[in-house]
Order: C-alpha cells, then structure tokens, then sequence
C-alpha cells in the first residue's frame, strides 16, 4: 500500500475546490499527512506590479500574499466548522499554505515534484469549450502529467454525475 504522508490540494474557492480541500482534511487526518493548500493567482506578478508602482514604499507584496493566506485559513477553518457541525470531528492535521502566480498546471506539476507530493487532492469543474473538448479539463490534464495520484472529486448537480 502506498504511504501517503504529503497531499496538496489546489483551491480556487469555487464549490468543488472546496469539497476536494473537505476530502484533502479527511485523508491527511487519516493518514497522519501533512496538507499543503495551493492557491494560485494567475496573474499575481501584473496585480503585484500595479500595486507596488501605486504605493512603492508600501509591504504590498507580503501583505498581498498574507491576505491570501489567511484567506487559505478560513477556508480550511470554515471546512473544520462544517465536519463538526455535520457531527464528523475532522482530526488537525500540519498544513503548508501556498500562494503563487502562474499558471495552474504547471504551478502544480513543478511543486508535486518539488515537494514531493505523494496525493493531489483537485476538484473539477469538468471541461469547457473546443480546447476542453480537445484537451480535457485543467484536472484532466493534472492526471495525464502528474507523477502522483490525483483524486478527483466532481461537483454535483452535472448531468453526467450521479448526485
């Protein structure tokens, strides 16, 4: 059996993201694993550019990525509170929180090998036009390139789902 002891999971904050960071806390807890939580803002390099041109002797950059953080928190916090509330105590378990520019795929395949990730934890949005038709969602893409396993978890309320 394999020793899943490091799972990432991106979050987006949508719906699914949210479900799939509510089973990362379930496996890391029942694995004794430690939970690195990925957000990734695509264009943070631009945003954080404006931001130091508007205010140069200002911390933007710390205080950029410290509002993402705690925003991370009260993500992985508000989920803690759900599990309770449905009567499942969700054991704590060591978290990494992450936050980055870039884009998606690539910021998740480069830290599965840097960090030696053992499970991504990724939700699905399922794929969206032609170039999704042709290559798959950003998930499906993350399960063709990943040197792990990625659990998949899908929103519910699609055609294609079982609810």
């Amino acid at each position: 059996m394999q020793e899943i002891k490091r799972i990432l999971v991106p979050l987006d904050y949508s719906d699914v993201s949210r479900a799939a960071l509510s089973m990362g806390l379930q496996l890391a807890g029942a694995n004794d694993a430690k939970l690195y939580v990925l957000h990734v803002v695509k264009d943070l390099g631009k945003e954080l550019q404006k931001r130091l041109v508007s205010a140069p002797n200002d911390s933007v950059i710390e205080d950029g990525i410290q509002d993402n953080e705690r925003n991370i928190l009260e993500a992985v916090e508000l989920e803690y509170s759900r599990a309770a509330q449905a009567g499942q105590k969700l054991k704590v378990v060591p978290l990494n929180l992450w936050v980055t520019g870039g884009e998606w795929l690539d910021v998740c395949v480069r830290m599965i090998e840097e960090e030696e990730i053992d499970l991504v934890v990724s939700g699905t949005h399922g794929a969206k036009g032609i170039k999704g038709f042709l290559l798959g969602s950003t998930t499906d893409q993350l399960v063709r390139k990943a040197s792990c396993s990625v659990y998949v978890v899908k929103p519910t309320g699609y055609p294609y789902l079982r609810d």
